[in-house]
């Protein structure tokens, strides 16, 4: 017969607090790294691709594993499209300032190119994803008032 340890939800949910703080230092030192060989050290995107992708993958998989299992990513319901337009001014406003600042680019169109298309892209990935984030709520929902309706 196996012994299985049984925990508590007082060890439990530190261990997992710890596994989540670990990942969240992980996150932020890949995307130090990639920074620091891009703009200071002007690596080729060779040296620095394996962290790169690493970064993108993480996120993409997070995104798609809250998204399948109904968590809401962001506060949907205090989120408006105003509040959407407006963050994604100010992180179009921040990818400029980096770009200015650690890549030295001085071109005026280039700029204003890159605020616009970020700014965009980013309220259209947003808007998209927070209506599926929407749907699978609502799903989920259903399925749970559904089997409220089959118990009673």
């Amino acid at each position: 017969m196996k012994t299985s340890k049984v925990n508590d939800e007082r060890i439990v949910s530190p261990r997992r607090k710890i596994q989540s703080d670990a990942y969240q230092i992980l996150i932020y030192c890949l995307l130090i790294s990639i920074l620091i060989q891009q703009f200071i050290m002007n690596a080729p995107f060779a040296q620095f691709a394996v962290e790169f992708f690493c970064l993108i993958g993480i996120g993409i998989y997070i995104t798609i594993r809250h998204l399948s299992v109904g968590v809401d990513i962001w506060d949907s319901r205090s989120h408006t499209n105003k509040k959407l337009l407006i963050n994604s001014i100010i992180s179009g406003g921040i990818c400029v300032s980096l770009l200015i600042v650690l890549a030295g680019e001085r071109n005026v169109w280039s700029i204003i190119l890159t605020f616009v298309t970020f700014t965009m892209v980013y309220f259209l990935v947003h808007l998209v994803l927070r209506n599926i984030n929407k749907k699978r709520q609502r799903q989920i929902d259903d399925e749970l008032s559904t089997d409220e309706d089959i118990e009673c």
